[in-house]
């Protein structure tokens, strides 16, 4: 009898820390008229950007930003983003590898950044989304993270994209 007990008090408990992970909650960019959202693990922090907003993962080994602009201004966002790295000290460590790809109505261009931070290798990758808005604004994913975190979180950050669409 008490051998069930204690069992069923681990798995209650285990399942209380799976959910943290598995809960989400929903964003919408921008916050004024809305034209994307995601569903954020519960667990991880998010504050408000200029464009969007940062999301970082619970032990803050995966850092990405999603942010809404006009094509006419990808240029100034993209500096935003390699200056920010920069001063993190992140360094390029080879060519950009590109893809494009189209998930239902949306066309994606990924861009992964061979990078190092620390002299240790990192994982820089950017999703430029143009989810055929009617007033052509654009979305760009920025994602920063350990190889270590980007394996760790490799299901959560799946899930995320997977929620990528209108609003809620």
């Amino acid at each position: 009898m008490m051998a069930n007990r204690k069992r069923m008090v681990i798995g209650a408990a285990l399942l209380a820390c799976l959910a943290g992970e598995v809960a989400a909650r929903q964003i919408n960019l921008p916050s004024r008229a809305p034209i994307v959202g995601i569903d954020v693990p519960a667990a991880w922090k998010t504050s408000p950007t200029a464009r969007g907003v940062e999301v970082r993962s619970p032990d803050e080994e995966v850092f990405f930003w999603l942010e809404t602009y006009r094509p006419a201004d990808e240029a100034a966002v993209r500096k935003e983003h390699v200056d920010y790295f920069a001063k993190q000290g992140v360094t390029p460590a080879g060519d950009p590898r590109v893809s494009r790809y189209e998930e239902g109505a949306m066309k994606v261009q990924a861009t992964d950044l061979p990078a190092t931070w620390q002299g240790k290798p990192t994982v820089l990758r950017y999703l430029a989304i143009d989810a055929g808005l009617p007033d052509g604004r654009m979305v760009l994913l920025s994602y920063w993270a350990s190889p270590e975190g980007d394996r760790q979180h490799e299901a959560a950050f799946k899930a995320v994209l997977n929620s990528l669409g209108a609003p809620k």
